[in-house]
């Protein structure tokens, strides 16, 4: 929405009329009420915790937001804020294609037109340093906003960008269009609304130190440009192999845990076999790896783990039955794993015990697991891990660190595990859907790692992510 207040009538009018129009409030009621009564993580962290008053206070402010925003893209923003009161990453916000009048951001033209319908956009002021206020740079140099007081539409601050915005010969921003918008929580607590180049919310915590500003973990901003650092653009390799790095370390790149990867991990190991069990260390590097089967890490436990029993990290999980969740597993009940009619009478048996538990979580029994074999080589086993990690491979890590042959070396993961097996929420009349997650996980040690992620036991600098292999083959091997 491109508001600049000397802007003539008729432009606005025009403005006005190219809005794509959107009843937040409408929109807001709907997704309140669907998660408040099958969201998994809603029943956990506010029914189960009693944070009814906090919530309730969340929720009022939002929907009081919600009444002074009228088109979609505004509040596709506020939808995101309102998710933000439950740390579950599982559960997110997504756009659909429909939010897009282009099929390409090549196309500079219809760009151009969309950000000048759907962006706000704002007169720079003199660069006012002070505190929060004023202009900051991106991490990378990549770009720079300036911060300004803004009282509307409930927020507090909103930085705009200093100057039009290119990037790979695509046009993705226009000087003073809104790139953060920053609201004061039920707790007096900043919270941040940032708006990719894609238009697309994402919601962070806010955290200033000096002359450094951080939108959660990912997002960094510096006052002065001279704090700028050229940035490794190093990503891992997308691929699964084995390499012997020299006569005293093999090394493993596990890319993902898909099903559909299982089968390459396994005839690696078999291939590999003796060499794996011939050197003192393995180093296992699993950056970047979102995740996928349990079963495909399976293969690796004999050469990781120091003992044959260990304990589950995901002691239990535990569906949140609603009506609504309950009726998604009965219609799906024959999808998965059923190849006899043997098959189906188990799935009939499983949903009915579900159905005696609707209106509340299934109970569940904590659970250990056993291996049948383990070899005494590698002696040691390393593993690398960053921020990208997610769900299964953090399930993964947590089962290999019980085992005293394992060091974890990088940065915190990224905090995908106390919730799953989401569907899909769709929206009426509205270009964005939710993953609404059913299912809690239950630790043995009651550990919270929710958007928080696994600390490694050494940490290293992200910004050298490339030389990672080798600061530890050269630590392991002094």
């Amino acid at each position: 929405m491109r508001i600049i207040l000397t802007i003539a009538i008729t432009f606005f009018s025009t403005y006005l009329i190219a809005q794509k129009k959107c009843d937040c409030l409408k929109v807001l009621d709907y997704i309140t009420n669907q998660i408040e009564k099958n969201s998994a993580s809603y029943a956990h962290q506010v029914i189960e915790y009693k944070r009814q008053n906090e919530y309730n206070k969340h929720k009022t402010q939002t929907l009081k937001i919600a009444t002074e925003i009228t088109t979609e893209k505004e509040c596709l923003g506020i939808v995101q804020y309102y998710l933000s009161f439950l740390r579950d990453s599982h559960q997110e916000l997504y756009v659909t294609n429909e939010y897009y009048p282009f099929k390409s951001f090549n196309d500079t033209t219809s760009v151009k037109k969309f950000l000048q319908e759907n962006v706000e956009n704002h007169k720079l002021k003199k660069n006012n340093s002070k505190k929060i206020l004023g202009n900051w740079h991106y991490k990378n140099g990549l770009f720079s906003v300036q911060i300004q007081k803004n009282k509307h539409k409930g927020r507090e601050y909103i930085g705009v960008l200093t100057e039009n915005f290119n990037n790979n010969n695509q046009f993705l921003g226009y000087k003073g269009d809104l790139k953060i918008e920053f609201y004061k929580n039920y707790k007096g607590e900043l919270f941040a609304i940032f708006w990719s180049f894609g238009q697309k919310p994402s919601s962070y915590k806010v955290e200033l130190n000096g002359d450094t500003l951080k939108l959660g973990r990912s997002l960094t901003f510096y006052r002065n440009d001279k704090d700028i650092k050229k940035v490794d653009d190093f990503t891992p390799s997308d691929s699964t192999y084995f390499k012997e790095l020299s006569r005293a370390t093999n090394y493993i790149r596990i890319n993902t845990f898909d099903y559909e990867n299982k089968s390459l991990i396994d005839s690696i190991i078999k291939m590999n076999r003796q060499k794996l069990v011939s050197k003192e260390n393995l180093i296992i590097d699993v950056r970047n790896n979102g995740g996928g089967s349990d079963l495909s890490y399976y293969p690796l436990l004999p050469f990781i783990m120091d003992k044959k029993s260990y304990q589950n990290p995901i002691a239990a999980s535990s569906i949140w039955v609603s009506n609504d969740n309950f009726q998604d597993y009965y219609n799906e009940r024959y999808m998965y794993g059923i190849n006899t009619k043997q098959d189906s009478l188990n799935a009939d048996r499983e949903i009915e015990e579900l159905r005696k538990h609707i209106g509340g979580f299934e109970p569940f029994v904590k659970t250990t697991s056993k291996i049948d074999l383990i070899y005494s080589y590698p002696k040691k086993v390393y593993i690398l891990q960053n921020r990208k990690d997610a769900s299964s491979t953090e399930g993964f890590i947590l089962t290999a660190k019980q085992s005293a042959k394992v060091k974890t070396f990088g940065e915190n993961t990224g905090g995908y595990v106390s919730y799953g097996e989401w569907r899909k929420l769709g929206i009426p009349n509205f270009p964005a859907w939710i993953s609404m997650t059913q299912k809690k996980m239950i630790f043995y040690d009651g550990s919270d790692f929710e958007t928080i992620g696994i600390q490694p036991d050494i940490e290293l600098n992200p910004n050298f992510e490339k030389d990672w292999t080798n600061i530890v083959q050269k630590e392991i091997e002094k």
